[in-house]
Formats: C-alpha cells, structure tokens, sequence
C-alpha cells in the first residue's frame, strides 16, 4: 500500500490516494498497525491537503504524526511521514519556522538510511521553508544550502542540485551588491546558462523555480519591467505543489506583483492573475493560518491602499515575525504616504523598513534605499526599537524555543503557540528627504 500511495500521490491522483488510504485502514483494524501505516496516513492527510481541505488534512496529519512515534525505530518510515506532514500539511495553519527544525532533522536521518531522494525533498522543504518564515539569511543557511549542493553533486541528483543553487543565488542576490539584482546570472547560478543546457519537463521546472525567486526579488527592488515579463511567464502554471512552502512563497509574489501591476497598468490578466492568489491565501486565512493572513492582508492593501489597511498589514507581519514581508509593506506604504504628501512618516516608515531589511541579512537591498535616500546613511537603529516584533532578538528567541520544544521530546506534536502581543510601528519624525 504504501509504494502504491506514494506515486499515487506524486501523480497528483488524489482520488486514488484515498482508496488506497482506505484499504490500509481496512487492513489495519483487522491485523493491527504496522510500520508502513503512519506513512500511508501522512500521505493522505498531504493529498487532502492539497485538494484544500486544511482542518481535515490537520487532523489525519496529526494522527499521523502520533502514531509516528510508535516507529521511531523505523527511521524511514518515521521521518518520511515527518517530513510528508511537516512539509504539507503542519505550515497550513501553524508557522512555518515551527517546522524548519524538524525538515532538517529528517534529511540528515534520511540521508543516514540511503532514500536519496526524499532525503534532497526535505532538504528543499527546509529552504523553502526557511524563506517563507522570513528569518535572517545568514551563514548558517549558506552553510546549509552549500552542504546539501555538494551531496547533490556526490549521488548524481541534477535536478536537486540546481534547485538548491537557485536557492542560493536568490540569497546572494539579496545579500551582495550586484548591478542586477533581479537576474541570476552569478556563480551560483546563471538562468541563461542552464536553460540552454536543458529540455523537457525539467525545463519547465526550473525555469518555475527561477521565475518565482527572480520575481520575489523584482518586488522587493520594486523593477515593474522584471515583474511584467516574469508574470507572462508564471501565469501558466498550475497553482499546485507537493512542497506548500514552495507554493506559498511563488503565490505570495505572484499575488503582490499582479495585484500591484493590474491596478497601475490596467491589465486584466494582472488582475486576474492578483485575485486568484489572493483567493488561495484568504481561504487559508479563514482556517486560521498564521502564515496566510498577513500575505492577505498585504495583498489587500495593495489592492485598496490605505492608511488603515497598510497598518493591519504591518501589525499581521509582525505578529507572525514575518521581518521581510514587514520591511516590503512599510516599503509600500512609505510609497502610498508620498503620494498622500506625507514625507515626513513617509521617511519614518523608509527607516523602519530600512533596519528590517539589515536585520533579514538582505545588504544589497539597504545599500539601494541608502543610495536613494541620503537621510538613512545618518539613521539609527533607535528607530526601529520598539516598533516591530520582527527584530534580531526574535530570532534569538526562536533558537531558544527550538532548543528547549526539542528537549521536551515535543517536536511531533501539531498544537497551537501563542504569539507575542501585537505591536503597531510609532510615528517618529524623520527628516526630508535629501
């Protein structure tokens, strides 16, 4: 049952993952659970999952989980229904930096059994993740990024192996000064280069990959021409994925980029394009998603701007520690501010967004807002104090949470934690811009 399940679902038969689902059940009450049971559940609950059932796929992801812990001898079969629930189901509703760790814990045991390929999935689902969270880049992710690359390398995973040098690119792009930061064209990974090398499926794969890391960074540099183009080419795409991390992070900018281009060009496939992404983050945010409402949120600030509208944003992103979607929306809200003529919290909002962009680890994008405005090259991180949640202690906190839900033997569980109290940014002065 469980081979067959799993490239049922691979398959994207989801009608047939539930028969299968059902006979194991069948199987199971008559002759007891066995080792491949928890994982047949895990690939189930994913399957429903992805039909847009979040309650229902929680529910049997969660089951899934708990009868997980009666295998955990069975490494395979453990961390794959881990990393299955974890990487489809869980970051529906809770945050995503509550699975990061145990993707990462996952792959290594994977890889330590030999299955190769879900080992590289996990591995993916981990970065995926990470961005998604919007925690800080740093050398721990390089050093992550930069191990699994040369793993790749090592068992003959191509397509694995361009996937995490995207990855990388996207952060370098972020994290160094290039002339154009919204191609890849770097060492890590050059689009062109590799496109020309390629055929088939896996073509269309990479070229969805690129597209979507390549048009996040087309929003955050606000290039209107980058995002144009990447559009037309993601418009195509299924709104689909087996990896939900993946998915959220291609939608969030597609949604951004469409809403926000529709409503200044005009363009009805924009709009289109805008409505359908929101659509899929409102329908999780109504189940209670902590990662889909402040995306929401900005969406529909982008949509109808306002004063009201971008504060609710800022305050939904900060309440989830997203600090990269918190610096993109006092981004464009400082822009809004401008064409109220407020220059004065308009350049308040510049400086916070300023010091939440240092703090993610994306230098390239301070160095373009500093270059821009001459006030920031003077500004202090006082600023920013006790304005937003999203700030460098938080990550601090988050390892020590980690550290101590770790040894309290409690990473398999699916229960809610409560979020910090929601903080709205001050209005500070600033000064004119230059």
């Amino acid at each position: 049952f469980k081979h067959l399940t799993k490239y049922a679902f691979i398959a994207s038969k989801e009608k047939v993952v539930s028969i299968l689902a059902w006979k194991a059940i069948q199987y199971t009450v008559k002759n007891g659970i066995d080792s491949n049971f928890p994982r047949i559940l895990g690939l189930l609950s994913a399957s429903v999952a992805k039909q847009g059932s979040v309650k229902t796929a929680f529910e049997i992801g969660n089951v899934a989980l708990a009868l997980s812990e009666k295998i955990r001898d069975d490494k395979d079969n453990y961390a794959q229904t881990q990393m299955g629930v974890h990487g489809s189901v869980v970051c529906q509703l809770q945050p995503y930096r509550n699975s990061i760790e145990h993707l990462h814990q996952c792959y290594m045991d994977l890889k330590l059994v030999g299955s190769v390929e879900v080992a590289l999935g996990s591995m993916l689902c981990y970065a995926q993740s990470y961005l998604a969270a919007g925690l800080k880049m740093n050398s721990i992710l390089e050093s992550h990024l930069y191990r699994v690359g040369e793993y790749c390398k090592a068992v003959g995973r191509t397509s694995f192996q361009i996937s995490f040098q995207i990855i990388r690119q996207f952060v370098m792009n972020l994290r160094k000064r290039t002339g154009h930061p919204t191609e890849f064209r770097g060492k890590m990974f050059h689009e062109e280069e590799t496109l020309s090398k390629m055929n088939g499926k896996g073509t269309s794969m990479v070229l969805r990959d690129s597209s979507s890391h390549r048009l996040q960074l087309a929003f955050i540099f606000w290039d209107e021409n980058t995002m144009d183009g990447i559009l037309n080419k993601l418009e195509s795409y299924p709104m689909t994925d087996i990896i939900m991390a993946r998915l959220h992070n291609r939608l969030c900018f597609t949604g951004l980029a469409a809403i926000a281009l529709g409503k200044e060009r005009g363009s009805k496939s924009f709009q289109k394009m805008g409505q359908k992404c929101s659509s899929y983050f409102a329908h999780l945010a109504k189940h209670g998603s902590i990662n889909a409402r402040p995306v929401h949120l900005f969406m529909m600030a982008m949509k109808n701007p306002s004063r009201k509208a971008f504060n609710k944003t800022i305050a939904a992103c900060a309440e989830a520690k997203f600090m990269h979607l918190e610096a993109m929306a006092m981004e464009r809200y400082a822009a809004f501010l401008n064409t109220q003529h407020d220059a004065i919290l308009a350049n308040d909002y510049i400086t916070s967004a300023y010091w939440l962009y240092y703090d993610w680890g994306a230098h390239a994008k301070t160095l373009e807002l500093s270059n821009r405005y001459g006030f920031l090259k003077h500004s202090k991180r006082k600023t920013l104090k006790n304005s937003t949640l999203s700030t460098s202690e938080t990550e601090k906190s988050f390892h020590s949470f980690t550290a101590t839900f770790r040894s309290k033997s409690t990473r398999n569980t699916l229960g809610s934690f409560p979020l910090q109290g929601r903080m709205v940014p001050k209005k500070q002065r600033a000064t004119q811009i230059n």
